[in-house]
């Protein structure tokens, strides 16, 4: 009855890790698709923008979603491009020096399949069912993508 129970609770976390991941991949999408209108220059302020930026279901291209919100005039003034001081343009360079310095993941951390892979090993050698274990290995790289880690979440 107790490794029933166990099991239960186990799948109920599978599947609320599941939805962290399907919520998360959503948010991404959503502001992916944000960001692309913003760089066009639609006006997301102006109900014309809001109802563009709702409907519209072409390509996710800069330049089209531009000429549609033209046609609409959902315009802002112009494209939105990030702010730089006047003449010098040493974002280039900065992203260069930042990706020098920095580590990646890979690096720093376990991989979630091999961390979920030593959980497993731990709990079949503890005696806990290879259910449980299996379970707990699945839940560790479900948990790794709702959080966006490309080593599980890309192929």
């Amino acid at each position: 009855m107790e490794t029933q129970h166990d099991e239960q609770g186990s799948i109920k976390e599978l599947r609320e890790a599941a939805e962290r991941g399907r919520k998360a991949s959503q948010e991404l999408d959503a502001m992916k698709r944000e960001m692309t209108f913003l760089k066009a220059g639609v006006n997301l302020d102006c109900k014309a923008g809001q109802l563009l930026l709702k409907a519209y279901d072409g390509d996710l291209e800069v330049d089209l979603i531009r000429a549609e919100a033209e046609e609409l005039n959902a315009i802002t003034s112009a494209p939105f491009a990030p702010e730089a001081e006047e003449g010098i343009d040493t974002s280039t360079a900065e992203r260069q020096a930042l990706a020098q310095d920095s580590t990646p993941p890979e690096a720093t951390t376990a991989s979630p399949y091999e961390t979920g892979h030593q959980q497993y090993k731990d709990m079949i050698e503890a005696g806990r069912p290879s259910e449980d274990a299996a379970a707990a290995f699945v839940s560790t790289i479900l948990e790794a993508a709702g959080k966006g880690d490309d080593r599980v979440t890309t192929g």
